[in-house]
């Protein structure tokens, strides 16, 4: 689970800072960067070719990426733009690593990997019992049916 979380942050990080996105903007190559990363570059090297893959670009301004935006704002800490690693299992949210040693300390704070694990087995043990009793419900409806037709 650990290299999901790496690949998470990768996919979340610009190639030009190494940071996590700001204002994401995708080339028609379909590499994504900071929006002032890329115009750094761009000003930078005196041309218009991605920095990943060299293609120049197609258009004059790069597509603004609302996708990786509105993703970026659901994964990635809105105080401290860090990636959540820990679960706080007193607050039932992530936290990334600034959260958890300053606003956390006294929770129990787990790995978000761990907290991942034990709440799918949670959600699997949960239907289980739900689909126990729809089976229950289905049987007692076809008794109290069966009782009607005669």
């Amino acid at each position: 689970m650990a290299e999901n979380t790496a690949v998470l942050e990768s996919f979340l990080s610009c190639h030009v800072c190494s940071e996590t996105f700001r204002d994401p903007v995708s080339l028609s190559c379909n590499h994504s960067f900071c929006s002032s990363c890329l115009q750094k570059f761009w000003e930078q090297t005196g041309n218009k070719n991605c920095p990943i893959c060299k293609r120049r670009s197609s258009r004059e301004d790069p597509f603004i990426d609302f996708s990786l935006n509105k993703l970026e704002r659901k994964v990635v800490c809105e105080k401290h733009s860090e990636v959540p690693y820990w679960f706080c299992e007193d607050e039932q949210r992530a936290v990334c690593p600034v959260c958890e040693f300053s606003l956390h300390q006294s929770h129990k704070v787990v790995p978000i990997e761990e907290a991942v694990s034990e709440l799918k087995e949670q959600l699997k043990s949960d239907l289980k019992s739900l689909q126990d009793k729809r089976n229950k419900h289905k049987q007692v409806e076809k008794t109290y049916d069966d009782v009607i037709q005669h």
